[in-house]
């Protein structure tokens, strides 16, 4: 006999897309998905989306709660939107009571609501616009993110051409890249086009800066760059940190650059590094615990011509990364 699993009521019932539990479900650690699941529930009340109160909460730090959330932006889900100067009150003082931003999310569509806005004027033209640059009829999921830039992000007309002719000029020509390049945009404030290629320029910029401390002159391959965005994005660290990250890889190896420098800002995100000075603590600690371990019997005679043998670890050679990556 069968055994299957009802719910016990179906008075409220929180929807999960199809997409989240296919593709992104096994990539979630266990806060991430509690802040998903909450956001699902209180999707309606922006009120109880504060990254504040998340994390009173969950009874977690505003930092972990945003990189839960940055988690779920990153994968197209959730957007965090652009936090507003800080209100003053009547003395010129920062007001406590401003509340920081809300987390919009994109919506998914029945075939009523498509089969409407295809019917209207404007959102019909914008449809026709999208499909021009990418060159293929937008299908229904494709239609559910062009509502959501408009929409939820509050993209103008404008904004939304330059957008589709930004992706086009990276032969990116699918709405998933489209939305997740809106979303980035989104969270940094970029409200023009004007503003939108101030931004790339500064993107670029960064790009390059990072490609130059790591010794490379070439054009960074889709990999490496992904391996900047994870830098930045997943592992939220300053520019100043991720050059001192390479600066150290240059001075240990000259192959694997990306790999070993990732493994030192993964060690060092890991250890709530977010600038420079932590830097120094993350270093001291380091330093503490292999000191504190226990020392190896003396090396056997063998090992003067082993070269993996006779190696010795500095504060920065983090867990034999040359190694590993050898």
């Amino acid at each position: 006999m069968n055994t299957c699993v009802q719910l016990a009521s179906q008075s409220e019932v929180t929807v999960i897309p199809n997409t989240v539990i296919d593709q992104v479900l096994t990539e979630a650690n266990e806060l991430q998905l509690k802040v998903y699941l909450y956001i699902l529930r209180h999707q309606a009340d922006s009120d109880m989306l504060q990254i504040p109160r998340m994390a009173d909460y969950f009874n977690e730090t505003e930092k972990d709660i945003g990189r839960a959330v940055r988690f779920w932006e990153n994968k197209g889900i959730f957007v965090l939107t652009q936090e507003q100067p800080a209100a003053q009150n009547a003395a010129g003082q920062p007001d406590d009571s401003a509340q920081p931003p809300a987390v919009p999310v994109r919506p998914k569509l029945s075939r009523d609501q498509i089969h409407q806005l295809s019917t209207d004027k404007e959102f019909s033209g914008l449809m026709f616009l999208s499909e021009s640059f990418i060159g293929k009829p937008l299908t229904s999921r494709d239609l559910e993110s062009l509502f959501f830039i408009t929409k939820s992000l509050h993209f103008s007309n404008e904004l939304l051409e330059y957008l589709l002719e930004y992706c086009a000029s990276q032969n990116k020509k699918n709405f998933k890249y489209v939305e997740a390049v809106a979303i980035a945009w989104s969270s940094q404030g970029i409200t023009t086009p004007q503003e939108a290629k101030e931004q790339n320029q500064a993107y670029n910029h960064r790009i390059y800066s990072v490609m130059n401390a790591l010794g490379r002159r070439t054009d960074p391959t889709p990999a490496e760059i992904a391996y900047i965005q994870r830098w930045y994005q997943e592992y939220m660290m300053d520019t100043e940190v991720i050059e001192e990250a390479c600066r150290r890889t240059v001075l240990a190896t000259d192959k694997n650059r990306f790999q070993y420098a990732d493994k030192i800002l993964l060690s060092w995100s890991q250890a709530g590094v977010r600038s420079v000075p932590d830097i120094a603590k993350a270093d001291s600690t380091y330093s503490r615990k292999r000191h504190a371990a226990p020392r190896r019997s003396a090396q056997p005679a063998y090992a003067a011509n082993n070269p993996f043998l006779q190696h010795t670890q500095s504060d920065t050679d983090y867990d034999k990364l040359e190694k590993l990556l050898s």
